[in-house]
């Protein structure tokens, strides 16, 4: 019976690195690209993690391609988390995702996810 690593099954959007397989479950590591090209693959990925509440961290070190299509779904996750009793953080914001950001006149809006307050 073959070994399963970490990330196998996992859509190349998000994948775990092996150093962090042992490590905490709620971080999401997203990969290179976060394009056009596979946005329907990184929504995808974004959307399964909407069906669990709780807490969630999501690593954006990695992303050395972003385009348009890319931010606005990590603005639409943003943005529908906390309906969805999820409490959601960015980190490790890459020089490409921050150029973008930038460019589009965004700057800190992955900082941190809107409150609602629940009443």
């Amino acid at each position: 019976m073959a070994k399963k690593k970490a990330g196998d099954g996992v859509p190349p959007a998000a994948t775990v690195p092996p150093e962090a397989a042992t490590l905490d479950a709620s971080v999401l590591y997203l990969d290179a690209s976060l394009n056009i090209q596979n946005i329907e693959q990184s929504a995808a990925t974004l959307r399964e993690r909407l069906a669990s509440p709780g807490a969630l961290t999501i690593d954006l070190s990695r992303v050395a391609n972003v385009d348009t299509a890319g931010i606005q779904i990590l603005l639409a996750f943003r943005n529908e988390a906390p309906s969805r009793g999820l409490s959601l953080e960015f980190r490790g914001q890459s020089a490409a995702l921050t150029q973008a950001l930038s460019v589009l006149g965004l700057q800190g809006q992955l900082a941190a996810a809107p409150s609602h307050a629940t009443q």
